[in-house]
């Protein structure tokens, strides 16, 4: 009985190494150290340090939110885990939680404090795979402020580059990104109205996107009659219409296909 015991209290101990450690805890366990940066918008680093000799298993969960000393707070769009015997960096994709977001460096602390309203969408997301980080982010705003097809182009600002003059927003691509982020909003939302998606200029362009058409079509409810018995189309499936893996030939696919032909010349 003894032995049953001791190997019962082993393989206990051997598996609750195995389970990583949310870095919040950790943190508060004075376990590691973490410092964190973002650009209050899109991205964040995170460099840890441990606090011991023993290597830790760590995770920092999707939807957590990281605030700056000016009160703008982002939000990671990925669950991250990070093996760490001495020292280690990562990147974290992030979203802003505020349109009003300012784009400059800044230290980032963990909020005890998430962020409810996001919690279906990122339950969403974790289903999409290689989810552009722009769809995420106004999916975020639509649900957390409503943000207008205007105050979204606000966000986007020029694009400037040394191998890249500035372009008129929005882009095809970007055309392409707001209709998912609209899909998503619905999705997740049915009962919710967009005000993006009551915009004319929006939806003028969202219908003649080639990349984006037919869910375009699904979202405002626009059927095509069949041209030889003159009988209505149905209406396409919107979670039919996102992307769910590489190479299934979404619009998603499709627009990075297109882009990366464009960069061959």
């Amino acid at each position: 009985m003894r032995c049953a015991a001791a190997g019962f209290f082993l393989c206990a101990s051997l598996w609750a190494e195995d389970v990583p450690t949310p870095i919040a805890e950790a943190v508060a366990k004075n376990l590691v150290r973490a410092e964190f940066t973002g650009n209050g918008r899109d991205s964040a680093a995170l460099h840890l340090i441990n606090a011991g000799k023993v290597p830790l298993k760590l995770t920092i969960p999707a939807g957590t939110v990281l605030v700056a000393e000016n009160g703008e707070r982002q939000l990671t769009l990925r669950t991250l885990a990070a093996d760490v015997a001495a020292e280690a960096d990562a990147a974290l994709p992030t979203a802003a939680l505020s349109s009003k977001n300012t784009s400059a460096s800044r230290k980032l602390a963990i909020s005890p404090a998430g962020e409810p309203k996001a919690a279906k969408l990122l339950a969403y997301f974790d289903q999409q795979n290689d989810l552009p980080r722009p769809t995420a982010q106004l999916a975020l705003f639509m649900a957390l402020e409503d943000l207008s097809w205007a105050g979204w182009q606000q966000w986007l600002g020029p694009v400037w580059s040394a191998e890249n003059p500035p372009k008129a927003h929005p882009t095809p691509v970007e055309v392409a990104q707001a209709v998912d982020a609209v899909a998503f909003v619905r999705l997740t939302e049915p009962e919710k109205k967009p005000a993006l998606l009551a915009d004319e200029n929006f939806k003028r362009l969202a219908l003649h996107n080639s990349w984006a058409r037919t869910k375009a079509m699904a979202l405002y409810g626009i059927t095509v009659d069949n041209a030889f018995t003159g009988d209505p189309s149905a209406t396409p499936d919107l979670g039919k219409l996102l992307h769910t893996a590489p190479n299934d030939n979404c619009p998603i696919c499709r627009q990075r296909a297109q882009m990366q032909k464009g960069n061959d010349f």
